[in-house]
């Protein structure tokens, strides 16, 4: 359309659209980032998130024997094979985990882990 019919359209729908079409719209991820908490579905993003670096974050030997399993109310359940690796990990690996959870996620996301299994 001509620029005289454009202002025509926009006075007669009382928009004026933004000539520039990056104004008018977002990308994909930002709104689905926006509707997933609405729809009560930003807990499982998160989740997904953690499962993908969890291997990255506390190395192979440790991904080997545990997996992330939910996260509820900022807390990170962590399934964990066997029992001597669960008590080490309490005992000498959670607060370095935590730290590394808190850097990549955020603090508000996970604010601490449980280990069992």
């Amino acid at each position: 359309m001509s620029r005289w019919a454009d202002t025509v359209v926009a006075e007669w729908r009382r928009y004026r659209e933004p000539r520039d079409p990056d104004q008018r719209t977002s990308v994909f991820a930002d709104a689905l980032r926006g509707l997933l908490p609405k729809l009560g579905l930003g807990q499982s993003l998160d989740e997904h998130a953690v499962r993908r670096a969890w291997a990255g974050l506390v190395g192979p030997f440790i991904a080997g024997q545990s997996e992330p399993d939910r996260i509820r109310g900022g807390i990170l359940y962590v399934r964990v094979h066997q029992s001597s690796v669960r008590f080490e990990l309490e005992r000498v690996w959670k607060a370095d985990i935590e730290s590394k959870l808190a850097a990549e996620f955020g603090p508000e996301t996970i604010r601490s882990v449980k280990f069992f299994g």
